[in-house]
């Protein structure tokens, strides 16, 4: 499923970033979507957070019309004689911004040497399970931007947190026929309607009808 998809392989896909230091050999990087709140996660460092922060329609690479395929795009096995006719999907860009955050500047380097083995640039790609479970599908992949953003926390004894932000773009696509069915049309707007309709008698102009 678009979008939902993609958050599933790339949170998988961090996961298996792995740091040592000298207390311990082995201290995976937790991956969460979002900051954690320190009420309901434990905040244990180092780790990861991905948000999307854009979501825009890749014109520069559409094209449209119907394409014919032999072998039905890999979700059924091809059938001499026989072939499947679909809309080409609408073209998509999936723009992540994934932090990494931690305290020892060992694992800071590690990170950073990890993350820019998974993000090489242009040519990284992202695999994506299919969910028929006929094959993997692989999504394009590249890095945009990197930056680094380390602070000292006075209010925390001055400790220090080693942050790196990398901003990732992962390209996808949505087909007409998808677009449809999950579009779901709004039937009714109710804003702060009281059961005595106290509210709509003196806030909804004479002519207006609300369901």
């Amino acid at each position: 499923m678009f979008l939902l998809a993609e958050d599933a392989a790339l949170k998988e896909y961090l996961g298996g970033v792995i740091v040592s230091d000298e207390k311990n050999e082995e201290r995976p990087m937790q991956v969460w979507f979002g900051y954690p709140d320190i009420e309901l996660r434990a905040q244990t460092f180092p780790f990861a957070t991905i948000d999307v922060i854009d979501i825009r329609q890749a014109f520069e690479r559409q094209t449209s019309g119907i394409h014919y395929d032999s072998d039905f795009r890999g979700t059924t096995p091809a059938v001499v004689g026989q072939s499947y006719r679909y809309e080409i999907p609408v073209a998509y860009d999936i723009v992540y911004q994934i932090t990494t955050y931690s305290r020892h500047p060992r694992h800071d380097r590690q990170i950073v040497f990890q993350m820019t083995n998974k993000f090489p640039g242009k040519f990284g790609y992202l695999p994506v399970p299919d969910e028929l479970g006929t094959s993997t599908a692989y999504r394009h992949m590249f890095l945009d931007s990197f930056v680094k953003r380390d602070t000292v926390e006075p209010d925390l004894g001055n400790k220090r947190l080693f942050r790196n932000i990398f901003t990732v773009r992962v390209v996808s696509e949505i087909t007409p026929a998808a677009a449809i069915e999950y579009l779901q049309q709004v039937e009714s707007v109710n804003i702060n309607r009281n059961e005595d309709n106290s509210w709509v008698a003196t806030h909804v102009p004479d002519g207006l009808q609300l369901p």
